[in-house]
C-alpha cells in the first residue's frame, strides 16, 4: 500500500470524477486509517433497477453503455476507437484549449497550465494501448464489491447541477447512499467543480484531524 510506504498510519483521501469511487472505497474499507473523504462529480454505483445510470447523458453515451451488457465485442471495438480520437484529439495542448471552446483561457481551471497538464495525461495514459481506460470503465459499471451504506467516516461530495459528463443524478444517488456524507450541489460543470472547490475541501479535510 503507497500509505504504507509514506509511513501514514492516518490519512484523508480525495477522489474527482473517475477517482470518486477509488476514494469511497477506502472510506468503506479502511475507516481505522482514513478520517475523512472528499468527492467531487463522482459517478455512483451501476443500479439500473434503482436510477438511471445515464440520466442526463447523450444518445451515444447511453448506446455505449447498453452496449457493454448486450455486445461485449462490440462494445471493447467501439472503445477502442473512441480512444485513438481521444488520442488524436487532446494529446496536446491545443487539443484541449479547442475542446473548451469559449472556456479556454477564461478561468484557472481551462487555463493553458491545466491543458498541458490533461494532455500529457493523455499521452501517458494511452502510451501503450487503451486497456487500462477500457478496465477503469469496467470497474465503474460492475459491482463495485462494497457498499456505501456502511460508510462511518465523514465524506464531503460536491457535484454541479450543470455537470453532462457525469450527471447530477449521481451525486445524488451517492448522497442517498452514503449516511455520513455532507453534499453541495452548486450551479457549475464538471470542468470547474474541484477547482472552485479545491481549498473549502482542504479545509474541511484538515478540521477532521
Amino acid at each position: 500500500m503507497v500509505a504504507d510506504q509514506l509511513g501514514l498510519q492516518r490519512f484523508a483521501v480525495w477522489g474527482f470524477s473517475g477517482g470518486g469511487p477509488y476514494a469511497l472505497a477506502c472510506a468503506t474499507t479502511m475507516p481505522e486509517r482514513v478520517i475523512a473523504a472528499c468527492v467531487f462529480a463522482s459517478p455512483a454505483p451501476y443500479a439500473p433497477a434503482e436510477f438511471d445510470y445515464a440520466e442526463g447523458w447523450s444518445d451515444g453515451a447511453r448506446q455505449e453503455l447498453q452496449r457493454y451488457f448486450t455486445d461485449r465485442k462490440s462494445a471493447r471495438a467501439n472503445w477502442r476507437q473512441d480512444a485513438e480520437t481521444m488520442l488524436a484529439n487532446c494529446s496536446s495542448p491545443e487539443g484541449w484549449l479547442r475542446r473548451w471552446g469559449d472556456q479556454a483561457e477564461l478561468d484557472a481551471a481551462h487555463s493553458r497550465e491545466v491543458a498541458e497538464y490533461l494532455a500529457a495525461h493523455v499521452r501517458e495514459s494511452l502510451a501503450n494501448g487503451d486497456q487500462g481506460w477500457w478496465d477503469d470503465w469496467v470497474s465503474l459499471i460492475e459491482p463495485w464489491g462494497f457498499d456505501l451504506a456502511g460508510i462511518r467516516i465523514p465524506v464531503l461530495l460536491w457535484h454541479g447541477t450543470r455537470d453532462r459528463n457525469m450527471p447530477v443524478a449521481h451525486g445524488h444517488r451517492i448522497a442517498k447512499l452514503v449516511p455520513t456524507i455532507e453534499a453541495h450541489f452548486p450551479d457549475e460543470d464538471h470542468t470547474t467543480i474541484e477547482d472552485n472547490h479545491r481549498l473549502e475541501a482542504y479545509d474541511w479535510l484538515t478540521s477532521r484531524q
